[in-house]
């Protein structure tokens, strides 16, 4: 439990930190967004393709892992789907507690796994995302993309072309590319020229610090007030249901060890702030998802901890 606790709280530290910041208008928002596309876009892959072309991935269980991942998340679809006229009525709040309650953020997962397992940690990271991303950025983009229509009176208001936006996300996603890439290097076994492999290091070290600062900028914890059913229905889904379900796939599947663990952190980490960028996007209800962000990160400091003291207690 100890060493769980010191990964989570430099974790927890940094995004205090960055909110604090923020608050006390360190830096105008420009820099803040800036941060935030700058670890996005070229920090955490180059941290990724540097560390996974050189990754020990034998027997990396991507199978068994998009299975548990994937009978976790379509579960709590479907108890979301029961529950929506009792916990989120209106069309915006639906769409917003689906994209909060299933889309974890990448940074937490990253900083917690590496400080448990060191560079071990990359592959297993790696296999989070491959398991989590595609299918979680499917089912939010057209849960927002359906509700977005409704909220706006008939199909109206929906976000014009959306399969496109669907095969952007998932395509596009720098993340997701990195990985790719750093996959096939690692396959390919040609490695990665001395000078360029020290470039990709230098700017991956600031991937982490900067992404948890960025994460706590945009923490926006006065929309939680009054926010209503749906808020909690986000909590109780990301933070508790969605974790346990991943948490019986892996047991079922007999996953365990580095990679059982990175994949239920993914599982049990708040959503992305990102969200709030992508509901505004597709037209969704922002109000309403920044509320969750702020809830979910201040609970999960309680109930993720719970949560890794489990899957290491009971193997």
């Amino acid at each position: 439990m100890s060493d769980t606790l010191a990964a989570i709280a430099p974790v927890v530290a940094l995004i205090l930190l960055g909110w604090a910041l923020r608050r006390a208008e360190f830096a105008p928002d420009a820099f803040w967004s800036g941060i935030d596309r700058l670890t996005y876009f070229i920090l955490l892959p180059c941290l990724l393709v540097s560390g996974l072309s050189g990754a020990n991935l034998d027997e990396l269980p991507v199978g068994d892992a998009v299975l548990a991942v994937g009978a976790g998340v379509l579960a709590a679809v479907v108890l979301m789907h029961v529950a929506r006229r009792a916990v989120a009525p209106k069309p915006g709040a639906y769409g917003a507690l689906v994209q909060c309650s299933l889309r974890g953020n990448n940074y937490p997962v990253l900083a917690i796994v590496v400080a448990l397992f060191d560079d071990v940690g990359l592959s297993a990271f790696a296999l989070s995302l491959i398991a989590f991303v595609p299918l979680t950025n499917l089912i939010s983009v057209i849960a927002l993309v359906r509700t977005s229509g409704a909220r706006a009176g008939g199909g109206k208001g929906a976000a014009p072309n959306a399969l496109g936006l669907i095969v952007r996300q998932i395509l596009l996603n720098p993340i997701l590319i990195a990985v790719a890439l750093g996959l096939a290097i690692n396959l390919a076994d040609t490695g990665i020229p001395g000078p360029a492999d020290n470039i990709l290091q230098i700017l991956g070290r600031a991937a982490l610090p900067l992404g948890l600062l960025a994460v706590g900028a945009g923490l926006a914890f006065d929309a939680a007030a009054g926010s209503g059913r749906a808020v909690l229905a986000s909590m109780a889904v990301k933070l508790l249901l969605l974790p346990g379900f991943v948490l019986i796939g892996l047991y079922s599947l007999e996953i365990e060890g580095t990679y059982a663990t990175a994949l239920l952190i993914h599982a049990a980490v708040p959503c992305s702030v990102s969200t709030y960028a992508f509901a505004r996007q597709l037209r969704g209800d922002a109000k309403t998802t920044a509320a969750m962000i702020a809830a979910q990160t201040v609970v999960s400091i309680v109930t993720l901890p719970l949560w890794l003291w489990l899957v290491t207690e009971f193997p």
